[in-house]
């Protein structure tokens, strides 16, 4: 009777964990056969280019969530870059751009680490924080209005494609593969699980738990800042506005691909099923002709959803 109870708790305890997963590949197969063209080439392509530029970002959300922290302000983060980059970009150029843009968001996340690793602020407030300023900023420096550029290397770079790929899901596989490489191959990734597992056991163990927190907060500003200058080569434009639902995204992504919040396990490999598995509902609920404020609304519910989902999981291997 005891083993078919540890059984039942492992069916329920993984059920719990990918329930939003199976939904939405039941969803799936229903607009496989409701639109046939929701699987042309042409529709996958859109789909592989959309995710990649959040993906990027996705990267560093799921190292972050490994360590067991979180960062709210990467939307601004993504936000202010796409604007810098295009300021720059009219200004000294494409690559002084690329190189400057990819500094200031390593700076702004170098700042949360101090607050979090050194200072020892919660990261939900120290980010909530940095988010707010950082947006203000971008709003402030642009009045408020789009800033445009028609530098043609940032065209050339946001143009560029192979087979229907673009830049971005090229730029994505790359961070996907250092970010895998380093997590499971390197002292600094079995470091990142430590802390992430138990701060307090990894702190006495001798592991530098203040470095490990402080370094993920810099990837997390630098991966942002490199999602920002993906999405301005795109649409060759920078807006405050930018990119407001990208920490969301991020989160939910990386909770549906099966890494914890609780932290100390998962890995970025998962967050690519997480990434594909948003983008396809959204691309499908826009061919099913939902408006784009209701999606908002679903996303939001879907971030509730996997969260809770979360914690029931890990409640129940707690038993």
């Amino acid at each position: 009777m005891k083993g078919h109870s540890i059984g039942r708790d492992r069916i329920i305890t993984l059920l719990l964990e990918n329930a939003v997963s199976l939904i939405m590949v039941l969803f799936l197969i229903f607009m496989v056969f409701y639109k046939p063209v929701f699987v042309s080439w042409a529709n996958i392509c859109n789909i592989i280019n959309e995710c990649a530029i959040y993906g990027i970002t996705a990267c560093a959300m799921t190292t972050a969530i490994i360590c067991a922290e979180v960062d709210l302000s990467v939307s601004s983060t993504f936000a202010w870059s796409t604007v810098l980059c295009c300021m720059v970009c009219n200004s000294l150029g494409f690559a002084p751009a690329v190189i400057l843009t990819l500094i200031c968001g390593a700076i702004f996340g170098a700042f949360n680490g101090l607050l979090v690793a050194c200072v020892h602020m919660p990261a939900f407030v120290a980010t909530l924080g940095t988010m707010t300023a950082i947006k203000g900023l971008a709003y402030v420096v642009t009045d408020a209005q789009p800033i445009n550029t028609t530098n043609e290397a940032l065209k050339a770079f946001g143009a560029f494609e192979i087979a229907g790929i673009g830049t971005a899901p090229m730029v994505f596989l790359a961070v996907l593969l250092v970010f895998m490489w380093f997590l499971k191959k390197t002292r600094f990734g079995r470091g990142i699980y430590a802390t992430g597992g138990n701060y307090e056991v990894s702190r006495m163990s001798g592991i530098n738990v203040v470095f490990y927190k402080f370094i993920i907060f810099v990837l997390l500003g630098g991966c942002a800042a490199l999602s920002g200058i993906m999405y301005a080569s795109r649409i060759m434009a920078g807006w405050a506005p930018y990119g407001s639902d990208l920490a969301l995204y991020c989160v939910a992504s990386t909770v549906i691909g099966g890494t914890s919040m609780a932290g100390g396990s998962g890995g970025v490999h998962k967050t690519v099923v997480g990434l594909l598995l948003m983008a396809i509902m959204f691309n499908a609920m826009t061919m099913l002709g939902v408006e784009g404020s209701m999606q908002k609304f679903i996303r939001g519910i879907v971030l509730i959803t996997v969260i809770v989902l979360d914690a029931f999981a890990n409640q129940r291997q707690k038993r």
